[in-house]
Parts: structure tokens; sequence; C-alpha cells
């Protein structure tokens, strides 16, 4: 259903989702997100993120909606960007509507994504003060 591997060469999270979910589903995956992003974020804090979800049907609204909450929590780690790949073009729409954040962007194949993701990224803006 879900595998996530942190490379320490590409600094790049990794996340393989497959199937169609439950909220327990979920639920496994956020602790395994969670354990793998405090473990890259021990070591740089502008790891990428890459979503890999070809086998990934269009996901019930609960479901989905408790993956955004994933997601967001998860940008809390890092600052760098998150790229999710998607299968077709209702995911796309799924993940657009569901998956909003400056830094995450949604895309329909890997070269794109990947593209993205090693461009520089512009240093952030401290707040006015």
């Amino acid at each position: 259903m879900f595998q996530v591997d942190y490379d320490r060469t590409t600094n790049r999270l990794t996340i393989k989702v497959a199937g169609f979910w439950t909220a327990d589903n979920v639920v496994a995956l956020a602790a395994q997100v969670g354990s793998k992003a405090r473990e890259a974020s021990a070591i740089r804090d502008d790891f990428n993120v890459i979503v890999e979800s070809f086998d990934f049907p269009v996901q019930a609204n609960d479901v989905a909606d408790l993956l955004a909450n994933i997601m967001r929590g998860g940008m809390t780690f890092t600052s760098g960007r998150t790229a999710v790949v998607v299968g077709s073009q209702l995911n796309r729409a799924q993940a657009e509507r569901t998956l909003v954040h400056p830094r995450v962007r949604i895309f329909m194949g890997m070269d794109e994504a990947l593209e993205w993701l090693n461009q520089p990224q512009a240093p952030a803006i401290p707040p006015a003060g």
C-alpha cells in the first residue's frame, strides 16, 4: 500500500502509494512519514519530497482530507518542495483540490516533477519586523 524512504544522496524523501485506502491506512502512513521526515530533517532541513501515486485511484473524500493533513504537517519539517506525481487527470483534480501549499505541485510525469524539484529555490524572505 505504501513505502517511504529517505535518500541522503539526493536529499529526497520518496513516498510511494497504491490502492484504495481507508482511514486506518492513512494513520499508518502518517506514522511512517513522520518518522522519516524527522530522520531527514535531522540531516538537512531543506529536503524535497516526491510522492509517486501512479496506482493510487481517486480516494474517498475523508481519506483525501486525511492525506492533506499529512502533507500540511510534513511540510513543517522542511523548507524544500513536494512534487506529487499522479496517474490520471481525475487524480490530478483531487490532488490539486486537497494538497494546497505554496511549495507543493502536482505533476503527471516523473521527469517534469524531478526537474522542478532539482531547480534552485529562492531563499526565504524573512517576515518584516
